[in-house]
């Protein structure tokens, strides 16, 4: 993954937290920590790697 694209899903992260802090709903702010660790993740880790037949269990 390019630093370009870190850099926007790093940006991303912040642009939800800020939405969560000010989000007077609570399901609405539960609904942005989620999208902000799932970009936070992406920019920490990058992509995942894709697997056809993975063996769950």
């Amino acid at each position: 993954m390019s630093e370009q694209d870190r850099m926007y899903f790093a940006n991303r992260a912040a642009e939800e937290e800020k939405l969560a802090k000010e989000a007077a709903d609570p399901n609405a702010a539960e609904a942005h920590r989620k999208m902000q660790r799932a970009y936070v993740e992406r920019a920490s880790v990058g992509e995942r790697p894709h697997v056809d037949n993975e063996i769950i269990g």
